[in-house]
């Protein structure tokens, strides 16, 4: 029964991590050009969990990088009653980059900008999480220049939650696999917050009413 119980358990651990490519980074607090959320590693795949609360929130993201590394940003949004439709743009932030482009907000001198703004909607499904999203912009390249870079996402106003995608290359050590059942429930509660504490609650109670009755 122990064998069987620990197959199981690890072709769930190895099944999982094919399903879901993303390493989580859930935003935690509000983030700005100086404290952003830390990218160990830019061309592994990392999703940013995130929100914009406000008509007037930024949400700040940085990374070190080295010229001609690949590079990988796309922004998804999670469909969820009344975000649906939500549409923000993010901007590439550094000093590596030429361009300039219109920001809503100040950067430091001698940053340059690159303005992605949302394309036309396409479905995606995450097996894992069961949770549906909408692909709305993406680029990818090349690194121009060594030094630090900076992913602002921002919106005209609007408020919703969005989910980031940075890198592309799946690398997955053993601490990644034993916390897939915590990524699991964070992203359900991302999605979902009364729903999933329902769910556990209920969980918890029937494990609990199992127990009793066995033991009367």
């Amino acid at each position: 029964m122990k064998k069987i119980l620990f197959m199981s358990l690890l072709f769930i651990v190895l099944f999982t991590c094919v399903v879901f490519a993303h390493k989580p980074i859930f935003e935690t607090r509000d983030t700005t050009f100086e404290k952003p959320i830390v990218v160990d590693e830019h061309t592994i795949s990392y999703a940013i969990y995130g929100s914009l609360d406000r008509i007037d929130d930024v949400d700040f993201v940085k990374f070190y990088a080295k010229k001609k590394e690949p590079l990988f940003i796309q922004m998804t949004i999670p469909i969820i009653k009344g975000n649906e439709d939500f549409s923000p743009s993010f901007a590439l932030i550094g000093k590596g980059i030429k361009q300039k482009d219109k920001l809503p907000f100040d950067i430091p001198e001698g940053n340059g900008s690159i303005v992605i703004k949302p394309s036309p909607k396409e479905y995606f499904y995450e097996k894992f999480t069961q949770t549906k999203y909408y692909i709305r912009q993406t680029i990818r390249g090349e690194i121009p220049e060594d030094g630090e870079y900076y992913v602002a996402v921002f919106s005209d106003g609007e408020k919703g939650k969005y989910a980031l995608a940075i890198g592309e290359s799946e690398k997955f050590t053993v601490v990644d696999w034993l916390k897939m059942p915590f990524i699991y429930l964070a992203v359900k509660y991302f999605f979902n917050p009364f729903l999933t504490v329902a769910v556990i609650g209920a969980i918890i109670t029937l494990i609990f009413y199992l127990i009793k009755r066995k033991r009367a």
